[in-house]
């Protein structure tokens, strides 16, 4: 009796969709991130450094004088770690006790709990700016240039890897 054997085209096959299957799975946890300010704001464009020192609270109020406050879901969620190392230059595990620092003396970054807080608060607070996952925005809001960046430009410095 002759064994059946798979022809070795389809065993790479089956091969490549086993290995690709996790890759795409972890792809899709990856979100488009914005930086964005009330839709009456008369900002546009934030450099990366501004930005920073502004998360980091070496910097506290915007150009205008509004007093800046960072408005974010959960700091240490796997789409938020890009955000973490560039504008606090901090792991995700050290975020949170990085924030809870910043927040003594005044509020300087505002945890909420869903996107729809974000975009209410961030439209109610004078000075608020808000990270949002792209498909989350809405006529409340307006995304701020990041480097001269929008989200989906090449280059955008808070697009996750």
């Amino acid at each position: 009796m002759k064994r059946y054997q798979i022809p070795k085209a389809l065993r790479t096959a089956a091969i490549l969709c086993f290995l690709l299957v996790p890759a795409g799975v972890a792809l899709a946890g990856i979100k488009n991130l914005a930086v964005v300010v009330s839709a009456g704001s008369k900002l546009t464009d934030v450099p990366l450094a501004d930005l920073t020192r502004l998360c980091k609270g070496t910097q506290k109020t915007w150009p205008d004088g509004k007093n800046f406050t960072l408005v974010m879901r959960d700091p240490e969620s796997p789409e938020m770690h890009v955000v973490a190392q560039k504008l606090f230059g901090a792991a995700p595990g050290e975020v949170k006790a990085l924030i809870a620092k910043l927040n003594e003396s005044r509020l300087t970054v505002k945890i909420v709990e869903n996107d729809e807080d974000l975009l209410r608060t961030v439209e109610a607070m004078p000075g608020a700016a808000g990270i949002i996952d792209v498909y989350a925005i809405n006529s409340s809001v307006k995304v701020l240039r990041v480097e001269g960046k929008l989200p989906f430009d090449l280059g955008y410095a808070l697009k996750g890897n």
